[in-house]
């Protein structure tokens, strides 16, 4: 039987959870995500035997990043966890129905920031190539790998498409972080694929209005996107393991190796702070850099 403190504990993240359902506008991703983190730390708490919202405080945080590092936890992960924490606790100390605690917040774990890969022309090309596009769904796999390297989707906002999101195979209207409602273009080899699918596509017997589909007709999951992205990785014989994201950040160097301006690329990627978008100014120097010394006539090639 559960003693009453963790059913305390357990009973504030299920109210949490369904204040950020009902009043920020997250995503089912997000709210997933923030779920499963949460599930993470109360399983945490009950084997330091720690069952009382009073015990919430800066020891047993310590704790947890030290467990979390003994799990070999990237450092963007475990700031990723640290974050929905700190939100908790400024929920719990706002919330006079916890009895006004007054939990102390804390800061990121330190890290140094890896600098995102990225793909070149190359490899890009061998990815788009591997895909036989003679079936429904390879003409699906390759359409969204065509939208997702040219537009720069993350990969919740690729699956939550539906057809009316399109707009005359020009733009897409896509919900993004927070709700937060952007357009992003559509190249012309893009447009391409995505009007050869759209016509097969609506000759499907399905009831959802999803823009990507499986074979049983129903919403294309992200966990599906991530399977067929790595799947078309290991195809072209890429000595990486690919996936969605790095699309992503392939798409945004190569805007900005090409001359677009910050503010564009941040607009495009849906990015609240520019400070995000920053990291993928140091990838394209670090790519002028590589160009300079392996092309300058008068530098010896490194």
């Amino acid at each position: 039987m559960k003693s009453y403190n963790q059913t305390e504990l357990e009973d504030a993240i299920h109210k949490f959870i369904l204040y950020c359902s009902n009043y920020r506008n997250l995503s089912p991703y997000t709210i997933r995500n923030y779920k499963n983190d949460l599930l993470g730390f109360d399983n945490f708490l009950r084997t330091e035997k720690k069952y009382h919202i009073d015990d919430l405080d800066r020891s047993i945080v310590r704790k947890y990043i030290k467990h979390l590092n003994n799990l070999d936890y990237k450092r963007s992960s475990i700031n990723r966890k640290l974050s929905v924490l700190r939100v908790l606790f400024r929920y719990i100390s706002t919330n006079s129905e916890f009895g006004n605690k007054d939990l102390i917040m804390f800061g990121k774990s330190k890290s140094n920031r890896n600098l995102p890969k990225i793909l070149n022309n190359r490899q890009m090309k061998d990815i788009l190539d591997s895909v036989d596009i003679s079936t429904f769904l390879g003409l699906r796999n390759r359409t969204l790998l065509e939208l997702m390297y040219s537009t720069g989707l993350r990969v919740s906002e690729l699956s939550f498409i539906n057809k009316e999101d399109i707009l005359n195979l020009q733009q897409i209207k896509i919900i993004g972080k927070g709700s937060k409602v952007r357009v992003v273009y559509i190249n012309d080899e893009s447009k391409k694929f995505l009007d050869n699918y759209l016509n097969i596509r609506n000759n499907k017997n399905t009831k959802t209005d999803s823009l990507f589909i499986n074979k049983y007709g129903e919403r294309l999951s992200v966990r599906s996107i991530q399977k067929i992205v790595k799947k078309y990785g290991n195809k072209a014989g890429l000595d990486l393991s690919l996936h969605p994201h790095m699309l992503r950040h392939t798409f945004a160097t190569q805007m900005l190796s090409n001359g677009a301006d910050l503010r564009t690329v941040q607009t495009l990627l849906g990015h609240a702070k520019i400070s995000t978008t920053q990291i993928y100014t140091h990838v394209a120097n670090k790519d002028m850099e590589k160009s300079y010394f392996n092309f300058h006539p008068r530098v010896t090639p490194r």
